[in-house]
């Protein structure tokens, strides 16, 4: 079955797989995805795709997200075949993902190394009062966001609207289709991240996700204060186990697994 390209046309059938392997339908991180990387899937007969993955690269990084297979095409090869092809597609930059439980044993065989990783918490933010964070310009946050991720990702952050931007901490909020994505959380201190979520979160009505590091503990624990619920954990996994540039110290939350 031949991996192929995909274009903007693609995007819902995108979608339809994800629906398949019970993800939720996120349209606008589809697109996103696109916009800023490579979506590539394999043609399923009759119609829609029977699998499909993403890579994005941002100068000698890349992640890889969204492999996903349709059930009626397990256990042919495909989620490694697509796998290898987003490999191709990143070069010789340090690739990382965020793996299920069910793939991390495909990444391992592959040459990924457990490197940390998140969790995420999904619920409606329960105010507590302290500071918060204004709305700024994404000039005010890409050197910080560099110094977190050790490249320039100005593509990505000029696609996520508005930042929340307090004294050493950015986030942004972003609607994916059924949640309101609170990331990435780069922050100097815990102080500054609780800023920039409580700012994000005061701006919408509905329910908002974190996904908080495994470094901050404390963190996540005021999180679920907040009222937001954990889920799966997602272990990060890193090919051969190459150091990931930046300073990790930042990096309180991504804006999505797939994307950082």
């Amino acid at each position: 079955m031949e991996i192929r390209t995909l274009d903007v046309a693609d995007l819902p059938a995108c979608s339809d797989l994800a629906e398949s392997r019970s993800w939720p339908r996120e349209p606008p991180k589809w697109r996103l995805l696109h916009e800023v990387g490579q979506l590539f899937g394999v043609d399923a007969p009759g119609g829609g795709l029977a699998a499909c993955a993403a890579v994005v690269s941002f100068g000698t990084v890349a992640s890889i997200s969204m492999v996903l297979v349709a059930p009626r095409f397990e256990r042919r090869g495909l989620g490694r075949a697509i796998t290898a092809q987003t490999l191709a597609a990143a070069g010789e930059a340090v690739v990382w993902l965020h793996a299920s439980t069910l793939g991390r044993p495909l990444y391992e065989s592959m040459g990924f190394v457990l490197d940390g990783g998140c969790q995420g918490h999904v619920g409606r933010f329960v105010d507590d009062g302290g500071p918060g964070a204004a709305l700024g310009s994404v000039a005010d946050v890409i050197a910080l966001d560099r110094a977190a991720q050790g490249v320039d990702r100005r593509p990505l952050l000029e696609r996520l609207g508005t930042p929340y931007v307090t004294d050493g901490g950015f986030a942004f909020g972003v609607d994916i289709g059924h949640v309101t994505v609170i990331g990435p959380v780069v922050a100097e201190s815990e102080e500054a991240a609780k800023a920039v979520v409580r700012g994000v979160a005061r701006s919408v009505s509905g329910e908002v996700r974190v996904d908080p590091d495994y470094r901050f503990p404390s963190f996540t624990t005021w999180l679920r204060e907040r009222g937001l619920v954990p889920g799966p954990p997602a272990p990060r996994l890193v090919l051969d186990g190459r150091p990931l540039p930046g300073d990790a110290s930042l990096r309180f939350a991504p804006f999505t697994r797939a994307l950082g």
